[in-house]
């Protein structure tokens, strides 16, 4: 019977280190992952930044034009007013 027992816990051992194995590279490739992960994230912080300021920057040209334009409609209008 101790025998048994003896291959039990052989058996036993052999499958907690065959599962610790297997958990390991899981570990391995969640880290990966996740690495791979945080870069796509730095990107995408990366091109919102970035088109956040085109946009800033798209605001500001759409303003001065509008501001030239009204400019030029009022010195139009000031031409066409009576005396």
């Amino acid at each position: 019977m101790d025998m048994e027992l003896l291959d039990l816990l052989e058996d036993r051992i052999a499958t907690l280190i065959t599962e610790l194995n297997t958990l390991r590279e899981t570990h391995r490739n969640t880290l990966a992952e996740l690495d791979s992960v945080s870069a796509a994230r730095t990107a995408l912080e990366e091109e919102n930044r970035a088109l956040k300021e085109t946009l800033t920057q798209e605001k500001e040209v759409k303003e001065t034009v509008s501001q030239r334009i009204d400019r030029m409609l009022s010195q139009l209008d000031s031409i066409d007013a009576p005396n």
